[in-house]
C-alpha cells in the first residue's frame, strides 16, 4: 500500500541512498515511519472480531453466490465502468511472450537463463542477481535480429525483496538534477511513487544506465521493460524515469509490460504512461489491490455493511451501486493515493469455476481508475491468482482466442530441441563479445544451420507500420 511522506528537505528521502538500505537502522526508520503514518491516515476505528470475521464471510458468501447465478456478472460490471473488450491480437500475443521473461528471471543460475534466452536467438547481456533491501535482480538481454533490448526484473522472492515491499511511504519519483536532458519535462518531478519501488528502480537503472546510454541507444535498440509482482512495480516506476530522463524525445523506443502491478505510482503519473506501458491483473489477484485508498476503501465499506445487515438491508442492496457509492466517498490526499500504471488489462474468470473446472477467460481494457481495482475482490484464489504462472496460463488462453493459436505457441524459446538453432552471425558475435557480463566464451551455437529456421521470436515491435499502441486503438477502448 501507498503511504505519503512529506517532501520537506529533512524527510525520510533526503538523505537515502537510492542503492539500497544496507542497514537494520535504515529499514527501521522508514518501517517506523510507514507505521505511524499507517496510523494517522486509517483514523476509523476498526470493526471488533467477531463483527469483522461476519461481515466478510457474508460478502464473501454473497459474491461468490453472484458469480455462480450470473458468470456475466464481471462483465457487466466492467461495461458500466466503461472498460473496452480486450480485441487486439497482436497486443493480445506479446502479453502472452513477454510474462515468459517476466517468470525467467526468478530462476537464479545464469547458464539456464543464457540457454533458455539463446533458444529465441538473444544474447543475454547482463544477469545481476545481488538482492538486498531495495536491489532486486535483473537481467538485461537483446535480440539482434529485432533490435529489441528485454530488460526482466525479478519479484518478490526473498525476505530482502518483501522489505523492500513493505517500504511504502510514498516520496517523490526523481531525483532533481541527476539524468536530465534538454527535453525533460519539469512537471514530471512532481511524480509520487511507493518508496520502496522508486528504490528498486534506481537501483536497477545504475546497473543498466551505461549500456542503454552507450549501447542501445545509439544502435537504436527498442527497450522493453519487464517484471512481475515486486518487478512490475519496479518496471513501471523505471519505465516512467527512464521515458521522462533518456526515452521522452523517442518514445516509440520504450515499452513497459508489468504483470501483477501493485499501485505504485499517483493518478496523474500513472495515466500520464498509458502510451508506453500496459500492467496485467489477473481476476482477485489481492497484490494488485494492495493500497492505502483500498484499505480505507475495506474499512468504511465493513462498518457501512454491518450497518446494513444489522437492519435487515443488506440482502436486497444494489452492491455495484454500493461500491461506486463507497469508492467516491472516500478521498485520500493526491499523493497518498496509488494506481496501478498505464494501460490496465484485466483478465478474468467467468462464474465460479470449481477446483478442477475448466477455467473460461475473459479481458477488458481500461486504465488504473478501473472500479475493480479501486476496491478488495475476496476470493479463495486471492493469493494464488497472483502466480506468475496463473498469468501466463490466463494471458495464453486470451491470445490463443484473439489468434487462432495455442496457448504454448506464445512461449519464446524452443524446447529442447536445439538442432534448430543457427549460428550468430560474426556483426552479432562482435557486439555481444564486447558487452556481455559473466561470460568467459561467446554462446554461439555452433551447429550446423536447419535449412529452415524456426524460431518462436519475439513478437516484432519495429516495423515499417505503426505499432499497435500507437494506433488508432478507440476500437479497443
Amino acid at each position: 500500500m501507498g503511504l505519503c511522506e512529506s517532501h520537506d528537505e529533512d524527510g525520510p528521502l533526503a538523505d537515502v541512498n537510492f542503492e539500497g538500505l544496507r542497514s537494520s537502522s535504515e529499514i527501521a526508520v522508514r518501517l517506523r515511519h510507514v507505521l505511524s503514518l499507517a496510523h494517522r491516515i486509517l483514523n476509523d476505528d476498526s470493526l471488533p472480531m467477531f463483527d469483522l470475521i461476519r461481515v466478510v464471510r457474508r460478502v464473501s458468501r454473497i459474491s461468490k453466490a453472484m458469480r455462480m447465478a450470473n458468470p456475466e456478472v464481471i462483465t457487466e460490471e466492467c461495461l458500466k465502468d466503461g472498460c473496452k473488450p480486450m480485441t487486439n491480437a497482436e497486443e493480445a500475443r506479446q502479453l502472452a511472450s513477454y510474462v515468459y521473461h517476466a517468470q525467467l528471471v526468478y530462476e537464479t543460475d545464469t547458464d539456464v537463463v543464457r540457454h533458455s534466452l539463446t533458444r529465441c536467438g538473444m544474447s543475454l547481456i547482463q544477469h545481476n542477481k545481488e538482492i538486498n533491501t531495495g536491489r532486486v535482480a535483473n537481467y538485461l538481454a537483446i535480440d539482434p535480429r529485432q533490435k529489441v533490448a528485454v530488460l526482466s526484473i525479478k519479484g518478490t522472492s526473498t525476505i530482502e525483496d518483501a522489505l523492500t515491499d513493505i517500504i511504502a511511504d510514498t516520496g517523490p519519483l526523481h531525483i532533481p538534477g541527476r539524468f536530465l536532458n534538454a527535453a525533460f519535462v519539469a512537471g514530471s518531478l512532481r511524480a509520487s511513487a511507493h518508496g520502496g519501488f522508486t528504490l528498486a528502480a534506481y537501483g536497477v537503472l545504475h546497473q543498466v544506465e551505461p549500456l542503454i546510454l552507450h549501447f542501445l541507444q545509439p544502435l537504436g535498440y527498442q527497450l522493453i521493460l519487464t517484471g512481475h509482482s515486486l518487478g512490475a512495480g519496479t518496471a513501471c516506476c523505471l519505465a516512467k524515469i527512464l521515458h521522462d530522463r533518456l526515452f521522452f524525445s523517442r518514445p516509440h523506443l520504450l515499452r513497459c509490460f508489468a504483470y501483477a502491478t501493485p499501485p505504485c505510482l499517483d493518478k496523474e503519473a500513472s495515466l500520464s504512461m498509458v502510451p508506453y506501458t500496459t500492467s496485467v491483473v489477473h481476476h482477485d489477484d489481492f497484490v494488485t489491490r494492495a493500497s492505502l485508498y483500498n484499505a480505507k476503501l475495506m474499512i468504511t465499506g465493513w462498518k457501512k455493511a454491518k450497518d446494513l445487515m444489522d437492519e435487515g438491508e443488506f440482502e436486497d442492496l444494489d452492491k455495484f451501486s454500493f461500491m461506486h457509492d463507497l469508492q467516491h466517498r472516500v478521498i485520500l490526499d493526491a499523493k497518498d493515493d496509488l494506481y496501478v500504471a498505464g494501460r490496465v488489462l484485466y483478465v478474468y474468470k467467468l462464474g465460479y469455476p470449481r477446483r478442477h473446472d475448466p477455467v473460461k477467460y475473459k479481458a477488458v481494457m481500461k486504465d488504473g481508475t478501473m472500479a475493480r481495482l479501486r476496491c478488495f475482490s475476496f476470493s479463495r484464489s486471492s493469493l494464488t491468482d497472483h502466480s506468475c504462472c496463473r498469468y501466463i496460463d490466463s494471458l495464453g488462453k486470451v491470445a490463443a482466442q484473439l489468434t487462432g493459436l495455442q496457448p504454448e505457441d506464445f512461449k519464446p524459446w524452443l524446447e529442447a530441441d536445439e538442432t534448430k538453432l543457427t549460428e550468430i552471425g560474426p556483426k552479432d558475435a562482435a557486439i555481444c563479445k564486447q558487452f556481455c557480463e559473466d561470460t568467459p566464451s561467446l554462446p554461439t551455437m555452433l551447429v550446423k544451420p536447419h535449412p529452415v529456421v524456426s524460431y518462436p521470436a519475439l513478437p516484432t515491435l519495429l516495423t515499417s507500420k505503426p505499432a499497435p499502441w500507437e494506433q488508432d486503438t478507440s476500437k479497443d477502448w
